[in-house]
């Protein structure tokens, strides 16, 4: 195990699997049981509203999130990365997910018919 700095308050501390320092860990802990007892009380919030209600910095949430800290029956909402529609899991909605499979269909299809084209490219040898 080797050293590292803490992410949240930048003390070195002897890496470990959170990623955080002791005192941050705990910390975080105490933050999860808040945004816990908020969510059984709403059932479904944004990230946003989280963030308001419990006053956890919303880097904290998403990293919560990304650790699956959050179990049961309450559904956390997050925006879009490309429209903003909130979505609850992923980072793109589905209709962002598809205009991106269709774009990369097209520009597929585009690249073979160029090379059916009969498009050549030819280099002198040199001896």
């Amino acid at each position: 195990m080797g050293l590292a700095n803490c992410p949240e308050c930048g003390k070195l501390f002897v890496q470990n699997a959170s990623g955080l320092c002791p005192s941050c860990y705990e910390i975080e802990e105490f933050e999860e049981l808040k945004i816990v007892d908020f969510l059984r009380e709403k059932g479904k919030a944004s990230i946003e509203e989280i963030c308001n209600a419990t006053g956890v910095k919303e880097k904290t949430v998403l990293r919560m999130m990304k650790r699956g800290r959050f179990k049961g029956d309450f559904e956390i909402t997050r925006p879009c990365e490309t429209c903003g529609v909130q979505i609850s899991e992923g980072r793109l909605c589905g209709k962002c997910s598809k205009n991106i499979l269709e774009q990369v269909k097209h520009s597929e299809t585009k690249k073979t018919e160029e090379e059916r084209s009969g498009t050549r490219m030819y280099t002198k040898d040199f001896k």
